[in-house]
């Protein structure tokens, strides 16, 4: 276990990472960009019933598995999210968003070290993904690990430079100086 080389969150880093929570949502989000458009019967939301129905005919079902995921943790129910991904992540060991949710459903359960490792594992899959370091810096924070949350934000900024995401960027720097100054 680290030990704790930072001092605790304070209720301004708590909001921080309130914030860097819905940055990994966003990231959820465009990480799915290059689907394709739905077709009008695919139109329809799928429910977590008809999710669970569709994993009874197919329990090896990927998409059933991750939609159903993706709806318990919009219902803030992490541990069955959590499940639906491990089982994803199960069937698809390089399933990317599917590690992303989780480790965004870990932080909802301040499963710090779980969520760090996910976010380890999706930076092994999609190195340049600039808000996994910036997400990954929030667990290793709480993990006590200054050093390596200042390190992942320093990349997480130069990635969103390199990308042209100047707000984001500017968010990560700002991020980095709270960090820096809480060490």
């Amino acid at each position: 276990m680290i030990q704790p080389r930072c001092m605790p969150m304070t209720k301004n880093l708590s909001s921080k990472l309130s914030i860097l929570a819905v940055m990994a949502i966003v990231s959820i989000q465009s990480i799915a960009i290059a689907a394709p458009e739905p077709t009008e019967t695919e139109t329809a939301q799928p429910t977590i019933a008809s999710l669970d129905a569709a994993l009874k005919q197919n329990p090896q079902d990927i998409d059933a598995h991750l939609q159903r995921g993706i709806l318990h943790a919009k219902l803030q129910q992490n541990i069955p999210a959590i499940l639906d991904y491990t089982e994803v992540i199960r069937l698809d060991p390089s399933h990317a968003l599917a590690y992303t949710n989780r480790a965004a459903a870990k932080l909802n359960m301040r499963d710090y070290r779980g969520a760090y490792l996910d976010y380890t594992q999706v930076i092994r899959l999609l190195p340049e993904k600039a808000i996994t370091y910036n997400n990954r810096a929030v667990a290793r924070h709480q993990l006590g690990d200054c050093k390596g949350a200042i390190a992942d934000l320093r990349i997480s900024a130069e990635l969103f430079r390199l990308q042209g995401d100047t707000s984001s960027y500017e968010r990560a720097l700002n991020n980095l100086k709270v960090f820096q100054r809480k060490r």
